[in-house]
C-alpha cells in the first residue's frame, strides 16, 4: 500500500514538473512587436535631466503588454522608469519645488525641473514602490519592460556629469503570451511541489536499481 501511493505520488509530480517545464518554455518565448518602433534622439545637458514617455500609438504597460527599449549613448547617466504619467509627474515635482525654494521664480521652478541634482532630491521624497526601476547605463542596454500591474510610465534619463548626452532611443511595444510575474510563481511553484512529490519515488526506483544490481 505504501509503495502505491509513493508511485501515485511520483506520478503526479512527474506531471506537475513537466507542466512546470512547459511553462517555462512559454517564459522563454521573447515578446511579439505590436506597434511600429519610434526612434527619438535626446540631448541631456550636464547636470540636467529629461522626460521621455512614449508616442500615442504606444500604450501604458501592463504585464502582458510591454515596452522593449534600446539605447546607445555616448557616456553614463542614470536611467529611471516612474510609475506615474508624465504630467501628473511635472506638476507634483514643480509644486515639490516651489514649496522648498519658495524664493524663485517661475522660470528659474521651470529650470529646476530639468535639473539632476532637484530632480533626485525630490525622488528621495516619493514612495520607494513609484520608482519601478533604477539603473546606470553606458555605451549600448536595452530591456524588454513589463510591469506588475498596468500603470503608467515615465522614464527619466539623468545626467549628473558635466558632458552632454546624446541618447539615441528605440521604444516598441510588445505583448507577450502569460505575464511574467504570475508565470515566473507558477513555474516555481509547479517545479517545486513536483520536486517534493517525485523525491520518495525516485529515491525508491534508484534504491530498487541499487538492490537489483547487488543481487546479480
Amino acid at each position: 500500500m505504501r509503495y502505491k501511493l509513493i508511485t501515485l505520488l511520483g506520478r503526479v509530480g512527474s506531471t506537475l514538473i513537466a507542466i512546470g517545464l512547459a511553462f517555462a518554455l512559454v517564459l522563454s518565448i521573447p515578446g511579439k512587436p505590436v506597434t511600429g518602433t519610434f526612434q527619438p534622439r535626446y540631448y541631456i545637458y550636464p547636470g540636467g535631466c529629461y522626460y521621455v514617455f512614449p508616442p500615442p500609438a504606444i500604450l501604458a504597460p501592463s504585464p502582458q503588454y510591454g515596452h522593449r527599449i534600446s539605447v546607445t549613448l555616448n557616456s553614463s547617466l542614470q536611467v529611471y522608469f516612474i510609475a506615474e504619467h508624465h504630467l501628473q509627474l511635472r506638476e507634483k515635482f514643480s509644486s515639490w519645488i516651489k514649496e522648498n525654494y519658495p524664493l524663485l521664480n517661475e522660470t528659474q521652478v521651470l529650470m529646476g525641473m530639468y535639473n539632476a541634482s532637484v530632480f533626485e532630491a525630490f525622488l528621495k521624497t516619493r514612495p520607494p514602490e513609484e520608482i519601478l526601476l533604477k539603473e546606470t547605463v553606458n555605451g549600448e542596454w536595452s530591456l524588454d519592460f513589463f510591469p506588475r500591474e498596468a500603470t503608467n510610465v515615465t522614464l527619466m534619463f539623468v545626467n549628473p556629469s558635466p558632458t552632454l548626452i546624446i541618447v539615441n532611443m528605440k521604444i516598441t511595444g510588445i505583448s507577450i503570451p502569460l505575464p511574467k510575474y504570475h508565470a515566473i510563481m507558477i513555474t516555481q511553484t509547479l517545479l517545486i511541489s513536483g520536486a517534493v512529490l517525485a523525491l520518495p519515488w525516485l529515491l525508491k526506483k534508484i534504491k530498487d536499481y541499487v538492490k537489483s544490481k547487488s543481487i546479480t
